[in-house]
């Protein structure tokens, strides 16, 4: 959620968000289907439950939310998971995470200012290098890059090569890229598997580019006057740009499960 376009939702996108359609026993199932998936595809590695949205206890995810904006959907679907949310208050608390999603909000300036201020940026760095299990959401995923033209040129994480740059609107397309579009699979992701080419929330004004240096990222594209990054995966490290949180409880449940059942 970057800049000024990711500061509201239309009402179309806000009743997509159809939990209570989701039954416990429904989403139990989309569980277990992911893990004989995982089992079938993975059978020579070893498959370690960390946690699980089902049991009593251990069923933490810790939520990078720097305070830059509101996040609630994005809380109010990890707890109808099932789990609890742990907030980050200090680099250490990113380190010890056995999860971690960050749903970026606000402008890529401001975002790693506050990062790199708090030290947040070298252990969000470390956690990743480390092939942690991660979910970045909107700006969570633009921030990974080498840099944003946005306010800019400013420096990223530089953990994928490329540079986040806004939408051209010469073309005839609108800008902001507010509503939904198809996403096109360019790899195995594990969490797109069972999305296939549905179609999902978008709200942005950025976005980055897939090239020869950063495709052993791309896990799907999105087209919108040119093929833009819409989900990058590299392990157990995972990124959107689109918001599953407003694309449908099933999404939302399907990109939460990997943090369930991961590969070591």
């Amino acid at each position: 959620m970057e800049g000024v376009a990711c500061a509201s939702f239309t009402s179309s996108a806000s009743k997509s968000l159809s939990f209570s359609s989701l039954s416990q026993s429904s989403i139990i199932t989309l569980r277990q289907n992911y893990h004989n998936n995982t089992l079938k595809s993975k059978s020579p590695r070893k498959l370690v439950i960390r946690a699980s949205s089902g049991s009593s206890s251990g069923s933490v995810v810790t939520l990078l939310d720097y305070g830059a904006g509101n996040v609630r959907s994005v809380r109010n679907a990890i707890r109808y998971l099932g789990y609890e949310i742990e907030d980050v208050r200090t680099p250490k608390d990113i380190l010890n995470a056995d999860r971690l999603i960050f749903p970026g909000v606000g402008a890529f300036a401001s975002a790693m200012d506050v990062l790199t201020k708090t030290g947040m940026a070298e252990a969000l760095c470390t956690y990743i290098e480390n092939d942690r299990p991660f979910l970045g959401i909107c700006l969570g995923l633009q921030l990974l890059f080498d840099s944003s033209e946005e306010n800019g040129p400013v420096n990223g994480l530089g953990l994928i090569p490329g540079v986040v740059g806004r939408f051209n609107s010469l073309n005839g397309f609108r800008v902001p890229h507010i509503g939904w579009n198809a996403l096109q699979i360019a790899k195995d992701s594990e969490i797109l598997d069972d999305i296939g080419y549905r179609h999902v929330y978008f709200v942005h004004s950025y976005r980055a580019m897939p090239s020869n240096d950063n495709k052993e990222w791309v896990s799907s594209t999105c087209n919108y006057g040119d093929d833009f990054i819409a989900s990058i995966r590299r392990g157990n490290v995972h990124a959107v740009q689109f918001h599953p949180e407003k694309s449908g409880g099933k999404i939302f449940v399907l990109l939460v499960v990997i943090f369930s059942l991961h590969v070591s």
